[in-house]
């Protein structure tokens, strides 16, 4: 591969493009829920599956689709992954049961992984050297951007079309963009596998699962995500429910946490592109959450204290899917495990998804009010800040290891 190369700024932005549009199938949810448990009978626990179930196929097939993506070329398994993406979501449109959302939620899931998983690996190999840290680093607004668009625009397509109107309009548009990532991924540089060829894939899973660096990464955002995904699919229900605010109200104050969830993830990739340390900046960022997070669910606060915890809480949170996803390059053992390290981490993030909505709803279910929200949060914070610690002395010696080699070549 020519290291003069320039970025093809194209196929970034499209590969981009599909994180945006897969996250916003995980933000067509929160707003629609109320809808979906009237129509089928749902009590809180079920409707957290609905959600949950989205991110199982991340925990079963995270590495997997790491995996076939290096062997099989990042591109074609991206657009396939945006096509079963838009499968589903119609499927899921047509569903006349509890069972059959479910089952539609699972087919998302399954484009959803693949298509993310290759879209970080088609950023890392489209991005010239000179901007590869920059591009990786900003492929994590990806969630905020998407989902913060999808719940501003949810309501008012559901009053025009229903809540199916809103999967409908989904899988349309991810239909044109995967024709839209087809033309332009054709012919586009830096989008097979990595450098030297490819790796026999048991190898790539091998050298990955005995690295100590993909595992610390996937745990920490795992941690993360539990919180920060319950919040954005509960909050709505709980300022509903709680706080007696009007449906529109509470949706657009859920849009304003996830949107400034953004200047969170640009400033965490500009600092990974600074080469700030990492371990640093996951537990600065780390330290705000466990503070700030469980701020919000405590009733003794006025309205306009635990909305600025939010607020503060979404920003910092926001800081730690650059910086982790954009660490994956550092982190993998060669550059041709990045996909299968990204996928990882994926799988990481997933299992925060699929535990953190069911967890708050079973935590306010058996305690009978949201203030047991604060206990998860408190928790899902001390996790992050312990991962923070690892990953900063793993850091430290990968660092040592590397000048010790340069230190050594002649």
């Amino acid at each position: 591969m020519n290291a003069t190369r320039p970025t093809s700024w194209a196929v970034v932005i499209a590969a981009f493009g599909a994180g945006v549009i897969g996250a916003a199938h995980i933000g067509k949810l929160p707003a629609a829920l109320p809808a979906i448990r009237a129509e089928f009978a749902m009590d809180l626990v079920t409707a957290g599956w609905v959600v949950s179930l989205f991110s199982l196929t991340g925990i079963l097939a995270g590495m997997a689709a790491g995996l076939a993506s290096d062997r099989l070329g990042h591109r074609t398994l991206c657009v396939g992954g945006m096509v079963l993406l838009a499968a589903g979501s119609a499927a899921g449109a047509g569903a006349s049961s509890a069972p059959a959302i479910l089952a539609t939620r699972l087919v998302e899931g399954f484009g959803y992984i693949i298509a993310i998983v290759s879209a970080a690996s088609v950023i890392a190999q489209a991005a010239a050297p000179a901007d590869r840290r920059l591009c990786v680093g900003m492929w994590g607004a990806f969630m905020p951007t998407g989902m913060g668009a999808m719940l501003l625009i949810s309501p008012f397509v559901q009053e025009w079309a229903g809540w199916r109107g809103s999967w409908l309009v989904l899988a349309a548009l991810t239909v044109i963009w995967a024709a839209v990532m087809a033309r332009v991924f054709r012919g586009g540089h830096g989008l097979g596998t990595a450098d030297g060829g490819p790796e026999h894939p048991w190898r790539n899973l091998v050298l990955t699962v005995r690295a100590r660096g993909p595992w610390l990464l996937a745990l920490c955002f795992g941690f993360y995500t539990t919180a920060w995904i319950a919040l954005m699919v509960w909050l709505p229900t709980y300022m509903v429910e709680q706080r007696g605010l009007p449906v529109r109200t509470a949706a657009m104050v859920t849009v304003i946490a996830v949107l400034i969830n953004l200047p969170g993830n640009l400033l965490g990739g500009w600092l990974t592109h600074k080469e700030v340390p990492r371990g640093a900046v996951i537990a600065v960022a780390g330290m705000v959450i466990v503070l700030s997070g469980p701020l919000i669910f405590l009733d003794f606060l006025p309205d306009g204290a635990r909305l600025l915890a939010c607020l503060v809480y979404s920003f910092a949170a926001g800081i730690l899917p650059a910086t982790i996803l954009g660490s994956a390059p550092y982190f993998a053992p060669s550059p041709r495990q990045i996909a299968t390290t990204n996928g990882l981490i994926i799988q990481g993030s997933h299992l925060g998804q699929f535990a953190g909505p069911p967890v708050l709803a079973w935590a306010v279910a058996m305690t009978g009010g949201w203030q047991a929200g604060a206990l998860v949060f408190a928790g899902a914070g001390a996790g992050v800040l312990l991962f923070a610690v690892l990953i900063a002395r793993e850091e430290r010696r990968l660092s040592a290891a590397q000048g010790s080699s340069e230190s050594n070549t002649p």
